[in-house]
């Protein structure tokens, strides 16, 4: 029996090879891709791609954030631990 190990990149799952990194076609218009282009001069369109998600994660991690922002309760016990939190 032949043992076969993962290509490069890739990692042996419990019944699946799974890939790091997708290579992927995408119909993105024209005009939003010539805007994200001129906004990152000299970078691959797949840098300015990989960029811009990144960024839109980032800030809807962001926005999701300070909407819970308020809605839990913190007790302070810094006073049970002899801490002084006045300075």
């Amino acid at each position: 029996m032949v043992e076969l190990s993962p290509a490069p990149g890739r990692v042996q799952g419990p019944l699946v090879w799974q890939t790091y990194g997708i290579r992927t076609t995408l119909d993105i218009d024209d005009d939003l891709m010539i805007a994200l282009m001129a906004r990152h001069e000299g970078r691959s369109k797949t840098e300015a791609v990989e960029r811009a998600i990144a960024d839109h994660l980032r800030r809807d991690a962001i926005d999701a954030l300070l909407e819970m922002a308020g809605t839990l309760e913190i007790e302070d016990v810094s006073s049970d631990r002899g801490i002084d939190r006045t300075t």
